[in-house]
């Protein structure tokens, strides 16, 4: 029994749940961006054409957008601890092909299963933190998935900066298969979810789990209803505000990733070849230096998600993005290679205190019980699919409409986000789970969810 095991004494469940965040997320981060390091290399040995390098990237986002289109499915009839070691499973499978250097059919079909296990991740492990962590806790526990997405992106920059030169691309590569054995370790070692056992009507379970987690209080205080089919798929979509918050997650996501994020960390080399750094090391070191930046002010977004609220990051932050990206667009006209870096570095931080953690904060507390593995799925699969589109396009656009052009597009998404985050953010700060689903069965505005 889990409650019996000597490891499981000696380590509280809330350290268990940060390990399985930060092991998820730095798969995901590391998963995503790895290849940008070392494309030049993988187009040389391939001989590969824009189309082909951009293909090699985005075949893994394709991956991922199948999996989280899956995920909710699987989530729902198996549980969030099953999905999660399924995951593990592919993921292992694939960076194993990749690591056996079989050739360019094996590196597509590896990255492919990569991606299957990562858009599994994108959706599951926010969702089982956020089941799992107490309300006052959950804001920043959640917004560590990011944190640890950055520190992925940040191992993959530091990597093939370091060793891209001297050590074989399949190994880099292939290291995405090391935070994956930690969130195995980790979720060995936790329960199941309580609400996922509340919706299936497995009081025991329940009782034992929200023990473990140390929910006992919380849960007594108002437990929720176990889910009944007629509150399942197209029926619970018209029952008060649900509709509304599947829309506004998935827009969310939407304006995530046609913000411009997705082109930058994974072409951020291309880019500031663009802007007058020198190819190779140069460029390898402006793209490190974003990556760090981006770790740091992840932190800063964990610190005043549950201070500041979701609302003001969300808008303060969209408005920053715009100007960073400005600043890219100025600075790529006139040929000031360090002006474009700062605008970047704006960029950066500002969408990790915003527009990176939130939309993972938001769709794991805004979907009520009934739906929420099949709302959180078409939110993150909505995600995937932007991404991909941004993946497998952007060299293509560049080379069309120049990077200027390219920017000023995604500094018009960072505008239409602003404008939609002061229109219906909510703010849920401290809100109980139950006490948001009971808002938006009542059909609560999206602006006041949270209370």
């Amino acid at each position: 029994m889990i409650g019996n095991n000597w490891i499981f004494r000696s380590i509280s469940p809330i350290k268990l749940i940060l390990t399985l965040i930060l092991a998820g997320g730095i798969a995901f981060g590391f998963g995503i961006t790895s290849v940008s390091g070392v494309l030049d290399i993988i187009k040389s040995e391939f001989e590969l054409s824009e189309i082909g390098e951009q293909f090699v990237v985005g075949i893994l986002v394709l991956g991922c957008f199948v999996g989280a289109a899956i995920a909710g499915p699987i989530s729902a009839r198996w549980g969030r601890r099953r999905t999660i070691m399924l995951a593990v499973a592919l993921g292992g499978l694939g960076y194993t092909l990749i690591l056996a250097g079989i050739g360019f059919s094996g590196l597509l079909l590896g990255r492919s299963l990569a991606g299957l296990c990562i858009g599994l991740i994108s959706m599951v492990v926010p969702m089982y933190a956020a089941e799992t962590t107490p309300a006052q806790r959950r804001g920043a526990v959640v917004s560590m998935f990011q944190l640890a997405i950055t520190l992925g992106i940040l191992a993959a920059y530091g990597m093939t900066l370091a060793f891209a030169a001297s050590v074989p691309w399949p190994i880099l590569l292939g290291a995405g298969a090391l935070p994956l054995g930690l969130g195995l370790l980790a979720i060995l070692f936790l329960p199941e979810s309580p609400r996922w056992l509340a919706a299936r009507g497995e009081h025991a379970a329940v009782e034992k789990a929200t023990l473990t987690l140390g929910l006992t209080d919380e849960w007594q205080e108002t437990p929720p209803a176990p889910a009944h089919a007629g509150n399942h798929g197209g029926t619970a979509l018209t029952r008060g505000s649900t509709a509304a918050v599947l829309v506004f997650c998935s827009t969310l996501f939407v304006l995530q990733n046609l913000s411009g994020i997705d082109g930058i960390l994974y072409y951020a080399p291309r880019i500031f070849q663009e802007l007058g750094f020198s190819a190779g090391t140069a460029a390898l070191a402006a793209t490190f230096g974003l990556g760090l930046v981006n770790v740091l002010a992840t932190i800063a977004a964990i610190a005043l998600v549950d201070r500041l609220g979701r609302r003001p990051l969300l808008i303060f932050g969209s408005a920053a993005m715009a100007i960073g990206l400005a600043a890219v667009v100025i600075a790529s006209q006139l040929g000031w290679p360090w002006v474009g870096l700062a605008g970047l570095a704006i960029f950066i931080a500002a969408f990790a205190m915003s527009l990176g953690p939130l939309p993972y904060v938001l769709m794991s507390e805004l979907f009520p019980t009934a739906i929420r593995e099949s709302g959180i799925a078409v939110a993150s699969a909505t995600s995937w699919l932007f991404n991909a589109l941004i993946a497998f396009t952007f060299l293509s656009l560049v080379a069309a409409i120049g990077l200027s052009g390219a920017i000023g597009l995604f500094l018009v998404v960072c505008l239409l986000s602003l404008g939609f985050c002061l229109a219906f953010a909510p703010e849920t700060r401290g809100a109980r789970l139950e006490d948001i689903e009971a808002a938006v069965l009542a059909g609560r505005p999206l602006r006041r969810l949270g209370g």
